[in-house]
């Protein structure tokens, strides 16, 4: 199961079917490896139907246990969406306003500006991400922690993967939507996550990555090493303190370093 949520949370938090049984295949030979079972990872390689139904029987295993991985992510978002967002009955329009180009990932200012230079450096999402993978010594980001890679060869600087900030981005959608009646959602709708009806949200924050990324590598890096700061345990414990996010995006501004 670790090695299937490593492959979610770095490579694809929401795939298709053909893509499950891809990832359930190279958990199992990671697994294998890393667990020095020899045998099972020389015969995957040389037969091909007994690797698929090692796959098969992994994801068919898994796919429950990823629903309730993902479910349990939200329902921890949602105290902290709940909380960051200030959401009570009555809260339709700021729901609406929130979700409108996706501006519930920028941060603003004192005055309510929307900071279009920090995508995703909203503090529900960084909270919630700290929270999810990064608390404690024995979390998944500190097991994790030299598969943090950055995009530059010359700043090394660990960055937080795409597929984590946008399973996150995605499940903060998923929680205001639930709040879009100006009600509170139900405890069956707090639990619920649909993957399959949120993909559209999920690539759409992925678009903004690469958009991100095909302007400017290095505010790329600048961005996604921040958020890495911000979430890891090392940075917490030295601190005291459907369409894209085009509309709010400010490229431009965005710093290097």
């Amino acid at each position: 199961m670790f090695e299937l949520k490593k492959a979610s949370l770095f490579d694809n938090a929401l795939p298709n079917i053909t893509q499950k049984r891809t990832m359930a295949l190279e958990a199992v030979h990671t697994a294998a490896g890393k667990r020095k079972e020899y045998a099972i990872s020389k015969r995957m390689k040389h037969d091909f139907d007994y690797a698929l139904a090692l796959a098969g029987i992994v994801s068919g295993g898994t796919i429950e246990q990823l629903s309730s991985f993902r479910t349990n992510l939200k329902k921890l978002a949602h105290q902290i969406v709940v909380s960051h967002f200030a959401l009570q009955k009555g809260c339709a329009d700021k729901v609406e306003d929130l979700l409108k180009s996706h501006k519930y990932i920028f941060p603003t200012d004192a005055k309510g500006k929307v900071l279009g230079d920090q995508p995703f450096c909203d503090d529900a999402t960084i909270d919630t991400i700290r929270l999810s993978f990064f608390d404690g010594e024995d979390s998944f980001g500190s097991q994790c922690r030299d598969d943090f890679v950055s995009v530059l060869e010359e700043n090394i600087e660990p960055e937080l993967p795409v597929a984590m900030v946008c399973l996150i981005a995605t499940m903060i959608y998923a929680i205001l939507k639930d709040w879009s009646s100006g009600n509170p959602p139900s405890n069956a709708q707090v639990k619920s996550f649909n993957a399959s009806s949120h993909v559209g949200i999920y690539k759409a924050h992925q678009a903004t990555l690469n958009r991100i990324f095909e302007g400017s590598m290095k505010k790329y890096h600048a961005l996604m090493a921040r958020l890495y700061k911000a979430v890891s345990a090392i940075e917490n414990s030295a601190s005291t303190a459907s369409s894209s996010a085009g509309d709010y995006l400010d490229l431009d501004a965005m710093a290097e370093e």
